[in-house]
Order: C-alpha cells, then sequence, then structure tokens
C-alpha cells in the first residue's frame, strides 16, 4: 500500500521540487497542497483556517506531512510582520497540532537564519538567536511544533535555488535582473552562504522518510547544506559565465545592502544527517545549470535563454 505523505507549499520553489521527486515513486501516494497558483493536481488548502485544515487532514488521513509552506522572503517579513507570524508561527502550530491528532508524522522545512552567523558552523543543538524578524518567525515556528511533539522533526535550510516559474522565486535566480542593467549594480560581497539545490534538497527529505518509514525515529532538529560556500557577488559572477554575459557592471559590496538585517555567515554543520548517510550531492554550477534549463519560460519573461553546451 502506498503512504500518503502530504506537502504544504506545494506551489512554491521548494514544494514543487519535492513534489516531483516523490511522485517519482511508486511508494508514496502524494497529497500535494498549495494556496496560490493552484493547479489540477494540487489541493487548495489555507492553512490559516483551522477548520478547514483540520478537517482535509481527517479525511485524507496523511502519514507523513512534509510542511513547506512559509512566508521565506526576509524584507517582507520585515514590513508585514503578522502575515509572517500567521504563516510561519500560527499556521504551522494548528497543522502540527492536526497532524498529532490525526497521527500523522510532521516534518518542518526551517532556515539558517535562526542563528545570528557569528558562530559558524553551526550544529543542531546550538541555541539560535535569529537577527531579524524572519529567522525570529521560523524559530517561533520550530518551538511550536516540537512544543506539539517531540516526535515530529525540523530541517533548517540555507539560500535556495531550483526550477521557477518567475525568477524572483529564488534569492539567487533573481540576481540574474541585475545582469541584463544598463548602469552600475551592486551585489553583496559581505555574507557567507551555500546555495543548495532544492533537487538536493528533495532527494534528502526522500531519504529522509524512507529512514523514518524504517526505524520511526526521526525527530529533533536536523541541517541539511551544500557544502560550497559563496557570496551573492560570487553567485552572479557564476551565473554571468554560465550565460556567456557580461557582468563588469556588477560592483562587490564589502558591506550589507539588504532591507532587513542578514546574518554574516550561518553555515551549518550537517553531522545528524550524515550520520544517516545523508549527504548533498549537487555542486552550484551543476545545480545551477540544472536549474535554468529547467527555467526556460522564467528566462525568457526576462529576455535570457540558457542552453547546455
Amino acid at each position: 500500500m502506498k503512504m500518503k505523505v502530504m506537502v504544504t507549499g506545494a506551489t512554491g520553489l521548494l514544494g514543487r521540487a519535492v513534489v516531483k521527486q516523490l511522485r517519482l515513486h511508486n511508494d508514496y501516494h502524494v497529497i500535494a497542497c498549495g494556496f496560490s497558483r493552484v493547479q489540477a493536481d494540487v489541493y487548495r488548502l489555507d492553512l490559516t483556517e483551522q477548520d478547514a485544515l483540520d478537517a482535509f487532514i481527517e479525511t485524507h488521513r496523511p502519514t507523513l506531512i512534509i510542511h513547506c509552506a512559509a512566508e521565506r522572503r526576509p524584507d517582507v517579513s520585515e514590513l508585514a510582520p503578522e502575515a509572517a507570524l500567521a504563516l510561519n508561527v500560527s499556521a504551522s502550530n494548528g497543522l502540527a497540532l492536526a497532524a498529532k491528532r490525526h497521527g500523522a508524522w510532521l516534518l518542518y522545512i526551517s532556515t539558517d537564519y535562526v542563528f545570528d552567523g557569528k558562530s559558524p558552523d553551526y550544529a543542531e543543538q546550538d541555541p539560535p538567536n535569529p537577527v531579524n524578524f524572519y529567522g525570529e518567525s521560523k524559530w517561533l515556528g520550530e518551538q511550536a511544533v516540537s512544543g506539539c511533539s517531540k516526535e515530529f522533526a525540523i530541517l533548517r535550510l540555507p539560500i535556495l535555488y531550483g526550477a521557477v516559474e518567475r525568477i524572483e522565486e529564488s534569492a539567487i535566480l533573481v540576481m540574474l535582473a541585475q545582469l541584463q542593467a544598463t548602469t552600475t549594480v551592486q551585489q553583496d560581497d559581505w555574507a557567507i552562504r551555500s546555495p543548495t539545490s532544492t533537487l538536493d534538497i528533495a532527494h534528502a527529505v526522500i531519504k529522509l522518510i524512507k529512514h523514518q518509514r524504517q526505524s520511526n525515529n526521526v525527530r529533533g532538529v536536523y541541517h541539511f547544506s551544500a557544502s560550497e560556500r559563496m557570496t551573492k557577488y560570487e553567485m552572479v559572477q557564476t551565473m554571468a559565465r554560465l550565460l556567456g554575459l557580461a557582468a563588469d557592471h556588477i560592483e562587490p559590496a564589502s558591506h550589507p545592502i539588504d532591507t532587513a538585517k542578514r546574518p554574516q555567515n550561518c553555515s551549518l554543520s550537517c553531522c545528524r544527517l550524515t550520520s544517516l548517510g545523508i549527504i548533498s550531492t549537487i555542486k552550484f554550477e551543476q545545480g545551477l545549470k540544472y536549474s535554468l534549463d529547467e527555467s526556460a519560460a522564467a528566462l525568457q519573461g526576462i529576455g535570457l535563454y540558457y542552453q547546455q553546451n
């Protein structure tokens, strides 16, 4: 019998990748849920409506829930804190309560921004100390989930990139627009990031699900991250090279330039997943080629074209 796996945020950057990879396996019946851009194979579900959420889980009876839905944009979270709290904390708490009530196991997707960036590499047991509201809201969400059940798991991730429908979906691919600028622009060369492919994460999530299915002891906090570390300035230079575009007009900024405060280096130690044999396998340039190839429509939307050699 197929295991029922519910995925929230299934129309988002990470959720789409997770759903796509799960559907390649015959072992899973995927219950994909989204709120915006809902398609024929995705249920429309407002996670902030507790009664509707509880009824949905009672009806579909998932065994596992992968909670990808979130307000993930630090600048937006800073400007609209109530909306960020509603999705990242209240909805996560409601989902965890419903999961516990109906006997489902929950994996909550969190962020490296729960840390202040002053003492990398951060292990799973290191105390969070977020420096912006986005990180604070995700940390509160973590506490809500773990407070509902110690059997649930939390997966912290760094900055993501992957196949996009619009370049704005990815904090990395959105920088492609800078390559078309006709004037000098600046890009962050201060914060150290670990760009991680959503395909890489989806593979890791499936391996973690399999481990939970076999052992029933996946619980607490886990970290997953690609091993390469670079600034956004270095990332955009790599994208320029792959696309054959000039990037001389993009200048490195040796100081923070974002609206919301960012930590300088939240690099993660991934010891717990490594001990399970779950490690990152996709390097940045490899993952970027795949992402660009899978994002042709989004690239064409801004007048860019990519063809792998």
